[in-house]
């Protein structure tokens, strides 16, 4: 009986790690698309949870941190598998967009001055701009409506973040802030954010690690990053570019650029530029760290998945606190797009490129993230190659 135990649990383990394998390999179309496979995939094909069950989850994953597809699929992992299902799921998921990435950064490297190479990798650029506005304007339709609390937090959020002040004390005081508007009905906490920012401002600058370059320093910052990440894979370009650009300067800003629209056209969560840009900056292990740091507190989170998912959607205390995370993660999002706007529109060919996206965005329901990608990759090689 103990025999026939372990060998379906071998079984499971099995079924689990091919399973999840496929769908990081075809898990292509952002949030969207890689939802559609992965209930394809553990609802219909496989039927290991229920269609209800698997919206709950999805639900739950949008008020966690961390990045939604991953953490539905290791909640199906560990339901088919238990914990060593969970962890196992999570691994294979996210490995494909790994290797992949690794690659794509070895030949970033190696081949990137060629002209034809620039040509490509210059379209890129304003097509990930394309789609970061598009994100804007469809959660900015969906999140705030005609909430004018959420509205007047998201100009205030926006403002801070333009001016400078850290996008996770912004998000953090956003929530805090529509939680007691909500319940006190005093407007005057709407406006008291900004005047604590500098004061969170100061605390949060005795957390920053050391200036200095290590590998243990690379880990901790998409550790720290992986352990906040709410809202949109989007907010992960304000935080890297912050930590990376701004503060530590191994990245320049077109390189992040080219770090995102990699995790765009590369299967698997946009978090996989993580592992694009630790390549980037610190070679194979750099990456290989930067992807363990990102990715390590979902895990963690998902192990309290159950719990959070009956607390979480039945408190309407806790939905309105993430409803100003919601609102402000927007702002931060509009900041990314506003920045990288000005940078595509410096030639004309980005200018065009911009626009044809753009369409393609906002007004082309059917349009994947590759297929945006693609157009602008083969605009930038066909229009500087006039």
């Amino acid at each position: 009986m103990d025999e026939n135990s372990a060998e379906s649990k071998v079984t499971k383990l099995k079924e689990i790690a091919t399973s999840c394998l496929k769908l990081g390999t075809i898990g292509f179309g952002g949030i969207v698309g890689m939802v559609a496979t992965i209930e394809n995939e553990m609802v219909i094909r496989r039927k290991w949870i229920d269609h209800q069950h698997f919206m709950d989850v999805l639900s739950a994953s949008y008020i966690i941190p961390g990045p939604n597809a991953v953490e539905v699929v290791m909640h199906c992992g560990k339901e088919r598998g238990g914990r060593m299902g969970l962890v196992l799921a999570g691994i294979c998921y996210i490995l494909p967009a790994m290797l992949i990435c690794l690659l794509l950064g070895y030949l970033y490297q190696t081949y990137s001055s060629l002209p034809d190479v620039q040509n490509v990798i210059f379209g890129l650029r304003p097509a990930t701009t394309a789609l970061v506005l598009s994100t804007v304007f469809r959660l900015s339709a969906t999140t705030l409506k005609d909430n004018k609390i959420l509205s007047v937090l998201c100009c205030l959020v926006f403002a801070g973040s333009l001016y400078g002040l850290n996008e996770v004390l912004l998000i953090l005081g956003a929530g805090i802030i529509n939680y007691v508007a909500y319940h006190v009905k005093n407007t005057v906490a709407v406006f008291s954010g900004p005047f604590l920012s500098p004061v969170l401002g100061q605390i949060y600058t005795h957390l920053h690690i050391p200036a200095h370059f290590s590998e243990a320093k690379l880990f901790f910052i998409f550790l720290k990053i992986g352990a906040v990440l709410y809202g949109s894979g989007y907010v992960l370009f304000a935080y890297m570019d912050e930590a990376l650009v701004q503060n530590n300067h191994w990245l320049n800003h077109q390189q992040l650029l080219d770090a995102i629209a990699v995790g765009q056209i590369t299967p698997g969560p946009i978090l996989s530029s993580a592992t694009f840009a630790g390549y980037l900056i610190g070679g194979t292990t750099g990456g290989i760290l930067a992807t363990i740091g990102i990715f390590l507190p979902s895990f963690f989170i998902s192990f309290f998945l159950h719990k959070l998912l009956s607390v979480a959607r039945k408190s309407q205390k806790v939905r309105v606190f993430l409803d100003g995370l919601s609102a402000a993660s927007i702002s931060v999002i509009a900041v990314v797009g506003l920045h990288l706007f000005s940078a595509s529109i410096q030639q004309w060919q980005g200018t065009v490129i911009l626009l044809i996206c753009l369409v393609l965005t906002l007004f082309t329901k059917k349009a994947s993230p590759v297929v945006v990608l693609v157009t602008g990759s083969a605009g930038g090689f066909l229009l500087l190659s006039i």
